[in-house]
């Protein structure tokens, strides 16, 4: 996969910030994570074009379902905990020293980070890959060992 840069940008690449110059070609696990985030980035090849227009997509469908426009939309796959969806309102982790979860698309040592040796965590992160059309299989064997220790 390949996309171009449209105009200059710093993004963090592997916990590295990398600069990004106008003209500037991408390819890879860096263009998919440049486009999936939004990046000022234009679609270079078909995979690109293909995933540009399914995040497109997913934000029409985003956008629709927060007008209300009254059509009943499937519900999505479940969601980590986000900060602030703790009991009763409070945050889901008081305790700063503990991370807020990662996104359901974070990167597998972002996750297995977070989820560490816990089985609580493992199992809610493996319901939560095993509820997507394409769970990763490494993540999801590493956590089912982690959530039955």
């Amino acid at each position: 996969m390949r996309v171009l840069v449209r105009e200059a940008f710093r993004a963090y690449i592997n916990m590295q910030p990398e600069d990004f110059h106008p003209g500037q070609k991408i390819k890879g696990d860096t263009a998919v994570r440049l486009l999936r985030s939004g990046a000022a980035v234009d679609p270079d090849d078909d995979a690109a074009h293909e995933l540009a227009a399914q995040l497109r997509g997913d934000e029409d469908q985003d956008q629709e379902q927060k007008q209300g426009d009254g059509k009943q939309q499937p519900p999505g796959p479940p969601q980590l905990p986000a900060p602030g969806d703790g009991p009763e309102g409070g945050p889901a982790h008081p305790d700063p020293s503990d991370p807020p979860a990662p996104s359901l698309d974070a990167p597998v040592k972002d996750l297995l980070a977070w989820v560490g040796d816990d089985p609580s965590r493992a199992r809610e992160v493996l319901d939560a890959e095993e509820a997507k059309d394409q769970p990763r299989t490494t993540l999801v064997k590493q956590l089912q060992k982690i959530a039955d220790a």
